[in-house]
């Protein structure tokens, strides 16, 4: 499990990002991923009621949905995301601002 401490990228630097950037670069790729998994998981919600395809109803088929809207998500963020990004990154920066 992870520690919660007071740095608010210490939670997801475990998942990749790169830490030679500036705190603003890295609240900017944390406010990314953030916006990247919340799509993923609405994207997610709006398969479940679709039916079978080619895959059947199977293993396959749930894992290439997963897949598949796990790429969904990460190409709306690339182009631009619904906004979510740039809400939590100014909120990364507050937090920050008021640490110092």
């Amino acid at each position: 499990m992870t520690e919660v401490t007071s740095a608010p990228f210490s939670i997801v630097q475990s998942k990749g990002l790169q830490t030679n950037l500036s705190r603003e670069e890295q609240a900017r790729q944390a406010a990314q991923e953030f916006e990247s998994v919340f799509l993923s998981q609405m994207l997610s919600g709006m398969f479940e009621g679709v039916g079978g395809d080619e895959f059947g109803d199977s293993y396959a088929q749930n894992t290439y949905r997963s897949l598949l809207t796990e790429t969904y998500a990460d190409e709306i963020t690339k182009a631009g995301g619904i906004g979510i990004a740039d809400s939590v990154m100014r909120e990364l920066i507050s937090m920050q601002e008021m640490e110092h």
